[in-house]
């Protein structure tokens, strides 16, 4: 895989952070996962996962978020691949600007652009929120929250040609990326013919 992004959307628990590291597993993609940015405020602030995060510390995260783009995009090699990940609600203005500026940073680049949506039962959240590692990783580890917000808050309403959707629950993490890599090829095949013809 060449000069790729492709992000990782889903609600919490679907599986983004498993998924994406598979990904960079077998296709030497850089990882640059939403709770990288998150947790240099996240550990100062002690977020538990529970409680209602404070407004002003996401203007901090969004600092941090452009600062890793931006190396994304002016210093990183010109041939790298990178999987990013997060939980993008389509009732946030600032989701949407965390969105489009990963999109944009793919322009910058040049790099074929991939948006992945991942989907779950009800059950299989249940069984992944509350789990030792998400508290770890000071992750949201409220299932009944979780749950919450699955109800009212609808994903990021994306349109996009290279946009995947994949339903998680019955398929093991190594399948999940294996057509996710499948997926992105085949979109980078086709800029490659179209660009050929043209």
């Amino acid at each position: 895989m060449h000069n790729t992004i492709i992000y990782l959307i889903g609600h919490y628990g679907v599986g983004k952070l498993t998924v994406a590291k598979r990904i960079a597993a077998t296709t030497g993609a850089r990882l640059f996962d939403n709770h990288l940015a998150n947790n240099v405020i996240f550990s100062l602030i002690r977020e538990d996962g529970r409680t209602k995060i404070p407004d002003g510390a996401w203007d901090l995260i969004m600092t941090i978020r452009r600062q890793a783009l931006t190396a994304m995009a002016e210093i990183a090699s010109a041939e790298a691949s990178f999987v990013l990940t997060n939980a993008l609600m389509g009732d946030d203005p600032l989701d949407r600007l965390i969105y489009d500026e990963v999109v944009a940073t793919a322009a910058r680049r040049g790099s074929v652009f991939v948006p992945v949506f991942l989907s779950a039962s009800a059950a299989a959240h249940a069984v992944r929120i509350p789990s030792a590692e998400r508290e770890e990783r000071l992750k949201m580890t409220d299932e009944a929250g979780a749950a919450h917000v699955r109800k009212m808050r609808p994903l990021l309403a994306v349109d996009h040609p290279h946009r995947i959707d994949l339903e998680t629950t019955d398929l093991p993490p190594e399948e999940v990326a294996r057509r996710i890599i499948a997926h992105a090829e085949h979109c980078a095949q086709q800029i490659a013919t179209s660009e050929a013809v043209s």
